[in-house]
């Protein structure tokens, strides 16, 4: 039976994983643009929430508030995934293998499903169609802010193995 390790072990040798590993300034500028785009789409989706939750924006409706910081979740999302799978590839066996990043990975998905969900419902579609104002609101928001906040501390401890 092939262990992940063996597998993964080709991809160190990629061309672009071995430029990546060979050039030293490269990974902290790629963990850079990582972090800030993590930052910028924490930010967008937790101003979304914080209106659903009736601590900002009060005065603004939440199809304006998603219209303007949502677009900012999508860009920084794509960029995040492209950065993400370079350190990934830089790096197969430290990342994949991490129960830290599998878990990190995870809560992706749900956040992500669950900011476009609100975007969705933003826009009187989907699950969430009448979410402003409903009781829904600050349970979501609050799951929301909690899965944002424990993808950016799963993120943090993939340094630390797992």
């Amino acid at each position: 039976m092939t262990t992940l390790n063996e597998f993964l072990e080709p991809i160190r040798q990629w061309p672009l994983s071995l430029l990546l590993q060979d050039n030293k300034p490269l990974i902290p500028l790629i963990q850079s643009v990582h972090i800030s785009m993590l930052a910028m789409v924490f930010t967008s989706a937790a101003i979304v929430d914080l209106r659903l939750l009736g601590v900002v924006g009060k005065d603004q409706p939440l199809q304006r508030m998603a219209h303007r910081y949502l677009p900012w979740v999508g860009w920084g999302t794509l960029i995040l995934a492209i950065t993400g799978l370079l350190l990934m590839i830089a790096e197969p066996t430290r990342a994949i293998g991490n129960k830290n990043f599998q878990l990190k990975m995870l809560l992706l998905v749900i956040a992500g499903g669950l900011t476009w969900a609100l975007a969705q419902g933003a826009h009187k579609k989907g699950i969430f169609a009448n979410i402003e104002g409903g009781a829904a609101a600050k349970p979501v928001a609050i799951i929301s802010i909690l899965l944002w906040v424990a993808i950016i501390w799963y993120g943090r401890w993939i340094a630390y193995g797992g």
